[in-house]
Formats: structure tokens, C-alpha cells, sequence
């Protein structure tokens, strides 16, 4: 397991998706990266998807930094804190695995042409920034606010640096109201701070991700929310698919 964690994207599958909700990474993040960046990136289809794989690369290498650390040492100063991971792990095995993601995220900066791109460090020292704070703090409310921050982020990373320049801003007010506001209400129950029993309803799912059209109703006719329609639609389309499944087996269920 200790060679295991030297590969990035292999601590976030072993401590968050082998017992987490792949699906709705699949379904809400990276599926949904793929199609903006086939839709509104002006590059040819397999170099956009290309250079948002090696986007994710970077954005996952600095990311599970963060994970380490909050797993392994910011997480026992907290009450109920979550200690995953390998707790009993010794600080050159973590040194290790801290050198080889930066080594990673460098690689993936090379490959991507970005070394002197100021909009590429700036992007992820912000993201490092609001990981700090986020790991640096014990104040429950405090997180809540630096976790919306790296939801942002980390929807981000994959499709800033590959979709049209008019196009990002479009994008991350979609990712903003659906994904990001979507993430929060999670990590509010699961910290105990979200006093809302009937969000895991269907229909309430459902309403969540359909009220972006209403903005796409507004934003539609101008070149530039391009990708918040593809977004919004996306997620739409995708609830509505959900709910409908959902429907005919709860019937079926019945029936029997």
C-alpha cells in the first residue's frame, strides 16, 4: 500500500471512492469535465480531452497533498475528525509520497506547456491557499466556508485551462449554483451542521438541479454562458434520467 500511494489518484480511490459514491464523481465531475471541454474548447476532441486528463493529473497531485495532510495530522486535532488513511505511517514514508505528487503536478505542468503561465500558478496557490486554511482550522463553520471554496476548485481544474477564455466564467457560476451548492449540503450533514432531513428526497434532488435553467432562460441568447448551458442542461438531463429510474423501480418493486 505504501508504493501504492506514490501514484496520484490512488489515495483519494482508496480513502474516499472505494466505499464512497463513485457514481456521482463519474456522473457529476468528470463526465461532465469531458463534455465541456468537447463542447466549448476550441482545440480538436482528443487534444482538449488530453489536456484536461493532464489538468486533473495537476490538480489531483497538489490536491491529495491536502488529503494527506488532513487525514494525518490536521484531522486528530479535531474533535470528530476523520482519521483515514495510514495513521501509523512514519514521516519519510509521507515525505515520499508528498515528492512524488509534486513531481507529478511539474510533469503535468511541462506536458501542458504551463511552466511560465501565470494563470496556472496562480490558480493553484490559490487552491493550495484555501487548503491551508482549510486544514489549518478546528472551526466547524470556518470549514464549511473553505470547503465551498475547494469543491470550486476542484470542479474547476480540469476545464479552466482548456475551454474557450469567454466561456469560464459562465462555467464556474453553473459549477457554483449546481455542483459546489450541491457538495455543501453534504458535507453539512455529515458534519452534523445541515438540519434538513427531506433534501435526500427525489423530488427535492430533482428541483436542485432543474432551477439552473431558470438563469439559462436569462443567459441564453449571449455567445459567452455557452457553458453554463452545457452545464446546467447536463445536469438536468442527467437528474431527470435519475428520477425517472429511480420511478420505475420503486414500481417495480411494488408490483412484487
Amino acid at each position: 500500500m505504501k508504493l501504492f500511494y506514490l501514484v496520484p489518484f490512488a489515495y483519494f480511490y482508496d480513502t474516499r471512492l472505494r466505499s464512497g459514491n463513485v457514481a456521482f464523481h463519474v456522473i457529476f465531475e468528470w463526465f461532465a469535465a469531458a463534455l465541456l471541454v468537447l463542447a466549448v474548447s476550441e482545440a480538436p476532441p482528443l487534444q482538449a480531452l488530453k489536456a484536461a486528463g493532464l489538468a486533473y493529473l495537476a490538480f489531483v497531485s497538489l490536491y491529495e497533498i491536502g488529503y494527506f495532510v488532513n487525514d494525518l495530522f490536521a484531522s486528530r486535532k479535531e474533535a470528530d475528525g476523520r482519521r483515514r488513511g495510514p495513521q501509523g505511517a512514519g514521516v519519510g514514508w509521507v515525505a515520499v509520497w508528498f515528492i512524488a505528487r509534486l513531481f507529478f503536478f511539474i510533469l503535468a505542468t511541462l506536458m501542458m506547456g504551463k511552466l511560465g503561465a501565470r494563470e496556472w500558478w496562480s490558480f493553484f496557490a490559490a487552491l493550495c491557499l484555501v487548503f491551508g486554511m482549510h486544514n489549518g482550522s478546528t472551526d466547524r463553520e470556518f470549514k464549511a466556508i473553505t470547503f465551498i471554496w475547494l469543491a470550486w476548485f476542484r470542479f474547476m481544474a480540469p476545464v479552466i485551462f482548456v475551454v474557450q477564455d469567454t466561456q469560464r466564467l459562465g462555467i464556474g457560476l453553473a459549477a457554483a449554483l449546481s455542483y459546489v451548492s450541491f457538495r455543501l449540503l453534504g458535507y453539512l450533514d455529515s458534519k452534523g451542521l445541515l438540519k434538513m432531513p427531506g433534501r435526500q428526497r427525489a423530488g427535492i434532488r430533482l428541483s436542485f438541479f432543474l432551477m439552473p435553467l431558470t438563469g439559462a432562460l436569462g443567459l441564453w441568447h449571449y455567445e459567452a454562458a455557452q457553458g453554463y448551458l452545457v452545464l446546467v442542461g447536463y445536469y438536468a438531463f442527467v437528474s431527470l434520467v435519475g428520477t425517472a429510474a429511480n420511478v420505475m423501480k420503486n414500481r417495480t418493486a411494488n408490483r412484487e
